[in-house]
């Protein structure tokens, strides 16, 4: 590995930093998008979540582990594994 990636500062070591010195017009770009994927690894603020109606639920099983918000039930569901099986439920672990 590259002397200058030794210490990525607890980042994932597949991606490296975005560095001045790359000489390409793309260079503030791809640093706007490492910042992005960074913020979404370790979120510094409070992250907008998807909004739908109950009605419109995409499968738990599809999104294990996922957040969305549910408008028409004024409620954040989480996916989460029942007895094996993933379902929608509240935050607070109630039923939809």
């Amino acid at each position: 590995m590259d002397a200058d990636y030794d210490d990525l500062g607890g980042m994932d070591p597949a991606m490296r930093p975005v560095s001045p010195t790359l000489g390409f017009p793309l260079a503030p770009t791809l640093q706007d998008m490492q910042d992005a994927i960074n913020e979404q690894a370790v979120p510094t603020k409070p992250v907008q979540l998807p909004t739908v109606l109950f009605a419109d639920l995409p499968p738990a099983a599809s999104w294990p582990g996922c957040m969305i918000h549910v408008s028409d039930k004024n409620s954040i569901a989480i996916s989460t594994p029942v007895a094996g099986v993933y379902t929608w439920l509240r935050a607070d672990g109630s039923a939809l």
